[in-house]
């Protein structure tokens, strides 16, 4: 596929639905709502409801796993087979997110056990936060080319409290998705689900709050009760309709796959390279430590562990090898 650009037209675009809040106000309610629905139950959450038959009907498949490359795979399904679903959840991506983080702290346990050093002292690597964002972008990738497919994901997160320093005290002033930093940016709808106790009645009323919407079918603020695909079926319905158009995003999806497989078999060689270089240059002469700082610096690979800059990394080494 050759890309260009091409002219601005209605097409078909499934959304990106962020769904995040406190337990129990109502996330994996919201996401049952949604027809023919794939989803990921990574914290054995959906078997209460699957057989419900309220909900039943809407799901396609349950993939009962909180591994993110079993989650990889089923995403790939999804995007190779857009006629098949409608919807594709993850509830939750918070628990796919933090066993990417358990993963990578595993790792450094195992290499500080090689090493024979402690254990209990060992703590996620610059090496091991790079293949987590790594596995993000890609995961992110795949997000992309399934709404570019009219297929509408949703992201179900935990929430994070936001405190903030008050003379000394802490105090809550508001909440956060428990994700990566920045994580909003993927999503074209972000609802924060919450819950409250009538005081007439005493029974529990349910709420999501809109935080962002680009369709423009609610106003930030806007407080939806019991909220379910209803909210937002005019505009999935009117976009399914459209064309659908030729995208590039699944040869992103290959193409930074490729270079993340390249770059994690580089990396330790260039690491090693890197610190016999500096080795070598520093017994030769103390002042060039600096330089070599320098260089690092200018080429953006300061935090050499980091597998994600080794292409920064490699370049540094060419220019550090001038110091010789």
């Amino acid at each position: 596929m050759t890309i260009s650009f091409r002219k601005p037209a209605a097409r078909k675009q499934g959304l990106k639905i962020l769904a995040y809040g406190e337990n129990g106000a109502g996330k994996s309610l919201f996401t049952l709502s949604f027809p023919n629905n794939a989803i990921v139950d990574s914290e054995s959450k959906i078997g209460v409801y699957e057989n419900d038959p309220e909900y039943k009907d809407n799901i396609v498949g349950v993939a009962d796993t909180a591994n993110y490359y079993d989650v990889i795979k089923l995403s790939e399904q999804v995007v190779k087979n857009p006629t098949q679903f409608n919807t594709y959840t993850i509830d939750s991506y918070t628990n796919i997110y933090n066993g990417m983080q358990v993963s990578a702290m595993e790792s450094e346990e195992e290499r500080a056990r090689k090493k024979k050093g402690n254990v209990d002292d060992a703590t996620v690597s610059q090496r091991g936060w790079g293949k987590v964002k790594l596995n993000t972008i890609r995961f992110d990738s795949y997000i992309a080319q399934a709404s570019a497919k009219g297929i509408t994901v949703i992201a179900v997160a935990h929430k994070d409290d936001v405190m903030q320093d008050a003379n000394g005290k802490a105090i809550k002033v508001g909440e956060k998705p428990s994700l990566r930093k920045n994580a909003e940016h993927t999503f074209d709808v972000i609802i924060r689900f919450y819950k409250e106790k009538d005081m007439v009645t005493q029974e529990w009323k349910f709420f999501a709050e809109v935080e962002k919407d680009t369709t423009k079918t609610y106003k930030l603020g806007t407080k939806l009760e019991n909220v379910t695909y209803e909210a937002f079926k005019g505009y999935i319905e009117r976009s399914s309709k459209a064309e659908g158009i030729e995208t590039n995003y699944d040869k992103v999806i290959e193409s930074t796959v490729s270079s993340m497989q390249e770059e994690s078999a580089n990396h330790d060689e260039l690491v090693v390279e890197f610190k016999a270089l500096y080795k070598e240059l520093s017994a030769k002469d103390e002042a060039l430590k600096g330089e070599v700082a320098k260089i690092l610096k200018s080429k953006g690979a300061e935090k050499y562990n980091d597998p994600s800059l080794a292409t920064n990394l490699k370049e540094a080494i060419e220019e550090i090898k001038k110091l010789k």
